[in-house]
């Protein structure tokens, strides 16, 4: 500007942190950050909504650098997830697979109700558990399918989902009819609903009549898959039904887990609903471009989880986050209306 008097050239300074002629603050980009990983909307499709709905001129690329920026940010927030959930009493723990760069990779959730923990990594055993971190070092009790790699983790105290017990035995009965396979089908069930109701009642433990019957039944259910499943000799390779049958036998102690404690549940449902919006996102997407892109969904997808277990607004959450003033989910918020 030349001023009109002494025709001197000024030149004006920007403000810190105003590096350019169009600034976004942190309401348009937390609203990238929520279209594109919550609400599972692709960047083209978002800047024409910024653009025709809301009158904001941006572009896809801009977007990206949003949703970057967001989870540098999330650091201290995740750092703090992550060191709850390590001394949470019961963790839920599950994986799923995902398309990055055309190759499969795995998303491994580590849960409870107040807390999500995401992260992705080429592996689906125990490496990609440790390099999630929170099971490593949890010390309560872990809810989980019965994949192998999780029983490696001796520190902590292991239940079976026995949701996904249930859904085998339905298979064997189905597809063979043995009755071993059946009343182990309904003995899950009535302790299911023994528990549910002591539970109602606000009582804390079984009774010794149903701990007894349960266990008795139980004994008599597996010597009689013995029987409709016998082991010949010279068999190399076994049927599914008897080595569904193994598994009742080795992890008798994990499948009753929510019986002898009631703060365990039944199944493994948290972890599975914690792990869905991987699936949405992946049919939307097709799949994520980069390990940076997948990486980010799991910070992202740990930052809203969490926030919306605690009541809090997600918009809230990830502006605050963008803006410095939050960074942890567990102060004092808004909650959400």
């Amino acid at each position: 500007m030349v001023c009109p008097i002494c025709e001197t050239i000024n030149i004006g300074q920007f403000p810190d942190g105003i590096n350019s002629r169009t600034q976004y603050g942190e309401g348009v980009r937390g609203i990238c950050v929520l279209f594109t990983n919550y609400a599972m909307i692709g960047y083209d499709k978002t800047q024409k909504i910024l653009n025709d709905v809301f009158g904001v001129p941006i572009r896809a690329g801009t977007i990206a650098n949003h949703v970057k920026e967001f989870a540098y940010k999330s650091k201290p927030a995740l750092h703090d997830i992550a060191q709850r959930l390590k001394g949470s009493m019961v963790l839920h723990c599950d994986e799923t697979s995902i398309r990055v760069n055309g190759k499969k990779q795995w998303l491994h959730t580590a849960s409870d109700g107040e807390a999500t923990y995401n992260t992705i990594h080429p592996r689906r055993g125990q490496a990609g558990t440790d390099d999630n971190g929170v099971l490593k070092e949890f010390t309560g009790t872990a809810v989980h399918d019965c994949w192998k790699p999780y029983f490696s983790y001796e520190n902590c105290v292991h239940a079976l989902c026995n949701a996904h017990l249930l859904r085998e035995l339905q298979g064997v009965i189905d597809n063979t009819g043995q009755a071993w396979a059946r009343e182990m089908h309904e003995i899950l069930r009535e302790m299911k609903e023994v528990v549910d109701r002591y539970k109602e009642n606000n009582k804390e433990e079984l009774s010794a009549y149903y701990g007894k019957k349960f266990s008795e039944k139980y004994e008599r259910i597996i010597r009689l898959g013995e029987e409709e499943n016998p082991i010949k000799e010279g068999d190399k390779k076994r049927t599914k039904a008897r080595c569904l049958l193994d598994r009742f036998i080795k992890y008798r102690a994990e499948i009753f887990r929510f019986t002898e404690d009631f703060r365990v549940p039944f199944d493994n449902n948290q972890a599975e609903r914690d792990i869905r919006n991987a699936k949405v996102k992946q049919k939307v997407s097709g799949g994520f471009r980069s390990d940076d892109g997948a990486k980010n969904f799991g910070k992202i997808s740990s930052v809203i989880g969490t926030a919306l277990k605690q009541g809090l607004s997600a918009f809230g959450a990830v502006s605050g986050i963008l803006s410095g003033t939050v960074t942890s989910l567990f102060q004092n918020l808004p909650v959400t209306e």
